[in-house]
């Protein structure tokens, strides 16, 4: 039998014209010109015995072996990409470039403690932080633009690829400032006509928040709602309404006597999780951070 040899150029080429939709197009990315292009993919289609492309009107419409081939040449110019980033490191037992995700609904005193880990144990590197939502920071950690992310949602990180690890979970509270002293009394039906601010819908603690609420029959007014930890916490501080925290992110506020605790909401938690990907050649800094870090509570 032949052996035949995959030519990671014709799989390159392929992959920047299957990501443009046309050659026209991947031409001007590459800087190589079409007639070059049309004969390279062709020569890959002939040593896979494979058409990868239909023609539509003007565009180029990937085959069901096409998709397929995209799939195995993105799997594969990623695994490359994580090859030069290991090897361009110093030694291979540091990362001196750093690239947490964090959502950005995490508190930001829980943020700063991982970067200052992160830096500890990584000897001076540096680090890069992002904040997005769960769906997008996992994205980014699958694309290896990430090396680890700290999220509040595990169930988009259910891969077999992916190194999942409980932080912690905290008991939520409801925060507010001086002005609203008076519901500490009567909690939580106190909560009855009040102006409240809460996360963005389809997270996990918005759900529970309002099961809670709901449980408790309490008509509120929602005024807001905000994901970002600090604008909340901002917003009630200014007397605009009640919040929700866990109370290890509210502490520094309260020793500051610029918000009150109003009431633990029985049953209503949030937990956070450390992501890493699987990799060849595992990053130490992400094996370190998964094993030690602990919250600061």
């Amino acid at each position: 039998m032949e052996n035949k040899w995959l030519n990671y150029h014709h799989l390159l080429y392929f992959r920047v014209i299957a990501t443009e939709g046309s050659i026209s197009k991947a031409s001007e990315k590459l800087l190589v010109g079409q007639p070059s292009l049309s004969s390279q993919l062709k020569n890959l289609e002939d040593s896979l015995g494979q058409q990868l492309f239909l023609r539509q009107n003007r565009s180029l419409v990937l085959t069901e072996a096409g998709k397929l081939a995209l799939e195995y040449a993105n799997e594969i110019f990623l695994k490359g990409e994580e090859f030069m980033q290991v090897f361009n490191d110093e030694n291979l037992a540091r990362k001196f470039h750093y690239k947490i995700g964090v959502v950005d609904s995490a508190p930001k005193i829980l943020t700063c403690d991982l970067t200052e880990f992160a830096q500890k144990v990584g000897d001076n590197c540096l680090v890069t932080l992002t904040e997005g939502t769960p769906k997008e920071l996992i994205e980014s950690l699958n694309n290896h633009k990430l090396d680890l992310v700290l999220s509040t949602n595990k169930e988009l990180s259910n891969q077999e690829d992916l190194i999942v690890s409980e932080l912690a979970t905290q008991p939520i509270s409801a925060y507010a400032s001086s002005d609203f002293a008076h519901l500490v009394n009567d909690f939580p039906e106190s909560l009855n006509d009040q102006p409240i601010i809460l996360p963005t819908r389809h997270t996990q603690l918005r759900y529970d928040l309002e099961q809670f609420i709901h449980s408790h029959k309490i008509h509120y007014n929602l005024i807001a709602e905000v994901q970002d930890s600090s604008v909340k916490k901002l917003m009630a501080e200014h007397g605009k309404g009640v919040i929700f925290l866990p109370d290890f992110a509210a502490l520094p506020l309260v020793k500051d006597k610029r918000l009150i605790k109003i009431g633990n909401l029985e049953g209503v938690s949030e937990t956070y999780w450390l992501i890493a990907k699987k990799r060849t050649i595992s990053t130490p800094i992400s094996d370190l951070l998964i094993k030690d870090f602990k919250l600061q509570v």
